[in-house]
């Protein structure tokens, strides 16, 4: 592994700043192709339902993962990280690493957070004779969190070409407005038939047990080039008392074309994926208390297992050697960001005393 870039922090230099927004017009859609649209929702329900929770002013779908393909640019690496920092507003590095999805050559893409830590957001990949001379952009979920600017991301896919061959797109419920046992339900009443048919169902998880581990439901296939993921998000954060439900869609280019607005309009998109979720955004959380959420559970769940596995030593320490709390903290503390805790939710804020209350409810379980 080496670094193309050492110690690079990007800041988009002149003659880079902006040349891959408009490189060539937007590439012909196959007419072979079926668009990812709104009216992909045909049924009396959807239709009944279709302005319902699209009116409001911010979009509560969130952008969860995107792969984008594209023709060769005539720029660099280098240059094309430049555009990607500008929308992350924060210096990123690129080390090279193998290949991916057939690409011969993949460069991992790692921006540097406040406390010096960082994080892998995804990657660049080019090369290799399948590829025909394409190149793919990849964002995975701490990527797209940390996108600031969609409308910009989106000008830049379409000045280089680009097709969307993956988008996940998520709404979080954190009180269960909508669960898993919900989506069952609406499963068997038909509200997920579209043209006729009732796609797939597959379950997984902790459904014959105490339901602390959490449970799954998948509806559809996304060979198939879509799916819906619903599971108990707060359970795979290890807050086995939270109703946190995950709503995921996840779209893939099989037999259609994505819309490049999907990252503008997710709701449009979420809301028109199946019947049953048109109605669903007007009870979803906003992103900041989603967020919050999720870092504090990370958080605690860790800090609980600190206190479980390594309290006594650390108490220990203390005693035999005389020093003090602020001295141990220092010394064991490691700068970075623990895997299941988001970087964006690391931004958000999160007051001591809310940590302290959750962290009590774990060890009283």
């Amino acid at each position: 592994m080496s670094d193309i870039f050492p110690s690079l922090e990007i800041h988009s230099p002149p003659s880079a700043r902006g040349v891959s927004w408009r490189l060539r017009p937007q590439a012909a859609q196959a007419a072979s192709s079926r668009a990812v649209t709104r009216e992909e929702s045909s049924s009396p329900i959807a239709q009944k339902q279709k302005n319902t929770a699209l009116q409001t002013k911010n979009q509560v779908a969130k952008i969860d993962w995107l792969n984008a393909t594209f023709d060769a640019p005539a720029i660099t690496v280098h240059e094309l990280l430049s555009s990607v920092d500008e929308l992350l507003n924060r210096p990123i590095s690129a080390e090279q690493d193998g290949g991916l999805f057939g690409f011969t050559d993949r460069y991992r893409i790692k921006v540097r957070l406040n406390d010096g830590a960082k994080v892998e957001i995804g990657s660049i990949a080019l090369g290799g004779e399948s590829q025909k001379g394409r190149w793919l952009l990849q964002l995975n979920g701490k990527g797209c969190g940390l996108v600031n600017d969609w409308p910009s991301l989106q000008e830049l896919l379409e000045g280089l070409g680009a097709a969307i061959s993956r988008v996940d797109l998520a709404v979080d419920f954190l009180q269960g407005e909508y669960s898993v046992d919900d989506c069952m339900t609406l499963y068997h009443e038909g509200a997920f038939i579209n043209r006729g048919r009732n796609p797939e169902l597959d379950t997984q998880g902790a459904w014959h047990e105490d339901g602390k581990k959490g449970r799954t439901v998948y509806v559809g296939k996304l060979k198939n080039g879509k799916t819906l993921c619903v599971y108990e998000k707060g359970r795979q954060l290890n807050m086995p008392e939270s109703n946190w439900t995950r709503y995921e869609v996840r779209l893939g280019n099989r037999d259609r074309v994505i819309p490049l607005d999907v990252l503008t309009n997710p709701d449009k998109y979420f809301a028109g994926a199946y019947p049953a979720l048109t109605h669903m955004l007007e009870a979803a959380a906003e992103e900041i208390p989603t967020l919050k959420a999720e870092v504090k559970g990370s958080l605690a769940h860790g800090l609980y297992h600190l206190q479980r596995c390594y309290g006594k030593y650390m108490h220990q320490a203390i005693e035999i050697t005389g020093c003090t709390a602020a001295d141990l903290v220092e010394e064991v503390r490691v700068i970075g960001l623990p895997k299941k805790v988001e970087p964006a939710g690391a931004v958000v804020g999160l007051d001591w005393s809310e940590l302290q209350t959750h962290l009590k409810r774990i060890r009283e379980q």
